[in-house]
């Protein structure tokens, strides 16, 4: 296999798809390809969308990839088409593969298309938040899958999720990959094995792209460093084993608001190789810097937890005060009112002791403690802004006075999403990554992670 032959096939793409725009691609490459690609539908989105899916060779193993598990994270989608195009064109290198591959270019099309306010640009990070969704996570494919472990319970997947489960029981596949991207830092995996042939392979597709790897915090307290940017894979029950170490098993069942991740539930029906490539739109350097920074890890997670108090303080007086104003077919503030309470349930934990936090943090640590960390933050906030636009177009349902509550309450994000954007610029030496460039690490990963299957 020509890695460096297939990469050069990648486009140059300026945009991301919009939904309508990858269904097209997905259907035309039917009808392209005929003999080697068949389009068709796994199920219905909650709006009666179809979730469509590409499924090309008829080799030995089953692989499965689904992009947009989260619908801000559009990379995977023209990853999905490129390999798709790729290989429908090369029948060598399918029959090289040995692989039968089921492609889906978008697993939620109803929350993905409330992201196209940014998909073509500017790629800069306000634009990005301002026309950022994402659902809370009882409406997220990615965390419903349903779990039932330690006395916690979830059976309530939503209609993409349980397209995606039927697919995976029917096909039982030796690969899934789950396209997930970051928006700020570098690149980064979670796989559910340890191969230590493959790591390195997977580090070197984002170096071959000039891409930065993540070095700084892990995203999950109880996730283990298999390499400097892979990881195990993300793991509710893994979660709840850590928490239930340090506080024990819930005496009672208990109902879960949202459900496990694609990787626990792949666990519980097939010997299977789960990987998720986190690449992030926006990168600085300084997310890859190990030298030693000015101040301890210890420092680092105190200032940055300073930070969110203040941030979290600003959202929930803003949140409050207009949140009962937001009417239940309102998307946008679901996913605030869940972080809002959960950084208010959280907020007195006990911070991490030992040495290893005493230590002087790297540059990449403190860098993504007080810069990246704080990104989500940001989109929160614009999260609200959004809730109040889209009450405000229908302002025949308010009194003034609960008008004006709305209006001062958008102004007050608005205000603290541009000053928060303006600092972030101050502040970085971010360069917007090129599609091409991000696609060639999946695309590549893929590849490579195929061969240990």
């Amino acid at each position: 296999m020509n890695i460096e032959k297939i990469l050069a096939q990648v486009p140059d793409y300026e945009s991301f798809y919009t939904v309508d725009e990858l269904a097209r691609h997905s259907l035309a490459l039917a009808t392209a390809y005929p003999g080697a690609v068949k389009t068709y539908s796994i199920g219905a989105s909650r709006k009666g969308e179809p979730i469509l899916c590409m499924e090309l060779g008829r080799g030995a193993k089953n692989a499965v990839c689904f992009a947009c598990p989260h619908p801000n994270e559009p990379i995977g989608a023209m990853t999905v088409l490129t390999l798709a195009r790729i290989l429908a064109g090369d029948p060598p290198l399918l029959a090289e593969l040995d692989t039968t591959w089921y492609l889906i270019p978008c697993i939620d099309p109803d929350a993905t298309r409330l992201n196209e306010g940014w998909f073509k640009g500017p790629f800069n990070i306000e634009n990005y938040a301002r026309g950022f969704y994402r659902p809370a996570g009882c409406e997220q494919v990615e965390w419903t899958f349903p779990i039932d472990y330690n006395n916690r319970h979830f059976n309530d997947p939503i209609p993409e999720t349980r397209a995606l489960m039927a697919l995976i029981e029917k096909t039982r596949p030796r690969f899934v990959f789950s396209l997930h991207n970051s928006a700020f830092g570098g690149a980064y995996w979670y796989i559910s094995k340890n191969i230590p042939e493959l790591n390195p392979l997977l580090e070197n597709a984002a170096r071959r792209q000039d891409i930065a790897l993540h070095l700084g915090e892990a995203e999950a307290s109880y996730s283990e460093k298999y390499s400097g940017a892979v990881f195990s894979m993300l793991s509710m029950k893994r979660q709840f084993d850590a928490i239930d170490a340090k506080d024990g098993t819930p005496s009672e069942r208990k109902a879960l608001s949202c459900g496990t991740c694609s990787g626990d539930f792949i666990e519980s029906v097939c010997d299977c190789l789960t990987m998720m490539a986190e690449l992030p739109y926006f990168s600085d350097p300084k997310i890859a810097d190990t030298s030693p920074s000015d101040m301890t890890r210890a420092e680092a997670i105190r200032q940055k937890n300073a930070v969110k108090a203040e941030l979290f303080g600003f959202l929930g007086e803003q949140f409050d005060r207009v949140s009962a104003l937001f009417g239940a077919d309102n998307p946008f503030p679901r996913l605030v009112r869940d972080c809002i309470g959960y950084f208010r349930s959280t907020q007195n934990d006990v911070l991490p002791a030992g040495p290893e936090y005493e230590r002087a943090a790297t540059v990449a640590e403190k860098f993504d403690n007080l810069i990246v960390s704080i990104k989500f933050d940001i989109l929160n906030i614009a999260l609200t802004l959004r809730a109040c636009d889209m009450e405000l177009a229908r302002g025949e349902r308010f009194s003034e006075s609960e008008l004006k509550a709305l209006r001062e309450a958008r102004a007050a994000c608005d205000e603290r999403v541009s000053s928060m954007c303006r600092e972030l610029e101050a502040n970085t030496d971010y360069s917007v990554i090129e599609i091409r460039r991000l696609v060639s690490v999946q695309l590549e990963s893929a590849l490579h992670a195929i061969r240990f299957c």
